[in-house]
């Protein structure tokens, strides 16, 4: 009960700081990426339960493993927005894009595996796995919050 809300809080905290970053400028925008991490990291760090001497060297090293898995995701992104709005795109960009994308999950997933051996130094096994379990859970609400919002906002039911 307690993790549920917790996890309501923090959407609820996303979805604004969402809707109020899409009107300010990109200075704001990395502050509200800064924020939405650092609820990300204590959201994980509930679900893995952590004890009190593994807070900090897991946010830091999260932080660290979460920063370079999104500048390797950050090319192919370029090219896949680019051809997604672009109606004139070549066959030869759509195949850019693929092989970007291609490229850029299998150095994310390196990157995932280099970082589990680095947790697994002060987490349990356990730990790890549930690690994988909080994140996908994560990713699935902030997918939930951003199919729900329209043009101007949440959508009403």
């Amino acid at each position: 009960m307690v993790k549920r809300i917790f996890l309501i809080m923090i959407l609820v905290v996303c979805g604004v700081a969402g809707m109020t970053a899409q009107r300010q400028d990109g200075k704001n925008r990395q502050q509200m990426m800064k924020e939405l991490l650092e609820f990300k990291i204590k959201y994980v760090a509930q679900e893995i339960e952590l004890q009190d001497d593994q807070m900090e060297p897991f946010a830091q090293l999260y932080k660290e493993m979460s920063i370079k898995r999104r500048d390797c995701m950050m090319e192919a992104w370029k090219l896949e927005k680019k051809v997604k709005r672009n109606d004139a795109a070549t066959e030869a960009d759509y195949e850019a894009a693929a092989e970007a994308m291609n490229k850029a999950k299998a150095e994310d997933a390196a990157i995932e595996k280099a970082y589990d051996d680095k947790f697994a130094e002060f987490l349990t096994p356990k730990q790890v796995y549930k690690m994988k379990v909080a994140e996908n859970e994560f990713r699935k609400k902030m997918e939930e919050m951003r199919h729900k919002k329209g043009p101007r906002g949440p959508k009403n039911k």
